[in-house]
């Protein structure tokens, strides 16, 4: 058992960081693993004599060598078992998940066939054998595009979401991945875990770390990420719109705000220093012959900001509380949304305020909808 505090999840992440040093550049492929998680220092460009190392070092790197496509063509006509002996790559899930990467790098349709071909000649039977760790398994699947729970190997489904190679899109599943994770993040310690998954395990822990810290340590509730929408016409005194040029060789400048995609983008460099993962123009599964388009969706709020803008008095406020209560109604059709938060949000352009109590009320009262703010465009844009 390690002497360190194992209540404290940033010493077991430090400890867990110590162990990964004891690989060397005899593992190659693993070594270049760990330098693509950022773990350790980048070793030398010149790739192992194995033929099936240098394939994986490849996938694991950036640059693709110019000849690595001969190389992957060459390795995968090799046979799994010579004289009853498994090639070493049989055994090595790190390698196969290398070659993978390799071989899409290259974009060639040739390759990719021949791959699939190839791991189908021994990764089954690895798998009916059972002697798989729940990680080995995980990484087996992803190879063999099959799909895992988040209690087989929730760092390997973390591990490979944060890599892009599987991005975990719905926020409820991943909260389930993440809680696993947890838990086995707090209890490897007890065990003799590879110095590799280690590895993996401190490159999610430091991923979900960075996350939280993008809001708070805590995270923003609704109500605080209404308070902040509501506190914006108070950075609104600072709005530029001169009359005359404030510098001797300068122009006058004046910010417009004339269309809804305006307030769209203002919202979007607003909310993206503090959530980092706010996506914007986002298409949602069609409904019939509608095609719903999502403003702005904040993944780690699970949370929908539906942006509006009142132009002028020509388009009434009634208007928009249909527009509101059919976006609703579309995007709860949707079973990736239908539990978000939703966040309706009017720019008004028109300086209307005696309406925005009404309209507020209106909105409020549309099943699905859990906030409304109206906010005024600068005096000095009139």
């Amino acid at each position: 058992m390690v002497s360190i505090d194992t209540d404290n999840e940033y010493a077991l992440r430090n400890y867990y960081l110590k162990r990964t040093e004891m690989l060397t550049e005899d593992g190659a492929h693993k070594y270049a693993l760990m330098e693509r998680l950022g773990h350790l220092p980048a070793a030398s460009d010149t790739l192992p004599t194995q033929l099936y190392k240098k394939c994986a070092v490849s996938g694991f790197r950036e640059d693709l060598p110019p000849e690595t496509e001969k190389s992957l063509s060459v390795l995968l006509g090799q046979a799994h078992y010579i004289d009853g002996t498994p090639s070493p790559w049989v055994s090595d899930v790190w390698a196969i998940l290398g070659i993978k990467w390799a071989v899409e790098k290259t974009e060639n349709p040739e390759l990719e066939t021949k791959f699939r071909g190839w791991i189908n000649n021994f990764l089954p039977q690895r798998v009916k054998d059972g002697r798989l760790e729940p990680y080995e398994k995980a990484v087996i699947d992803y190879v063999s595009e099959i799909a895992f729970t988040p209690s087989s190997a929730p760092s390997i489904a973390l591990f490979f979401h944060f890599q892009k190679a599987l991005i975990i899109d719905d926020p409820l599943l991943k909260e389930k991945y993440v809680a696993h994770f947890l838990n086995e993040f707090k209890t490897t310690y007890t065990v003799d875990a590879p110095e590799l998954l280690l590895g993996v395990m401190v490159y999610v822990f430091d991923k979900l770390s960075h996350e939280s810290a993008l809001v708070s340590p805590n995270s923003w509730s609704l109500d605080d990420l209404i308070n902040f929408l509501e506190s914006i016409p108070t950075g609104m005194r600072r709005w530029t719109w001169e009359e005359k040029p404030r510098t001797t060789k300068g122009n006058a400048v004046k910010w417009q705000v004339e269309n809804e995609y305006h307030v769209q983008n203002l919202l979007y460099l607003m909310l993206a220093p503090i959530f980092h993962d706010v996506t914007d123009e986002n298409y949602t599964d069609p409904v019939g012959q509608k095609n719903p388009r999502i403003d702005l969706y904040l993944p780690s709020m699970h949370t929908i900001i539906e942006v509006k803008y009142r132009k002028d008095s020509k388009k009434p406020f009634s208007s928009f509380i249909g527009e509101v209560a059919e976006d609703a109604s579309l995007y709860r059709a949707n079973d990736k949304y239908k539990n978000c938060a939703l966040i309706i949000f009017l720019w008004d352009h028109t300086k209307a305020t005696q309406e925005h109590a009404k309209f507020k009320e209106g909105v409020m009262k549309i099943d699905g909808i859990d906030g409304c703010v109206t906010i005024c465009s600068p005096s000095v844009m009139t």
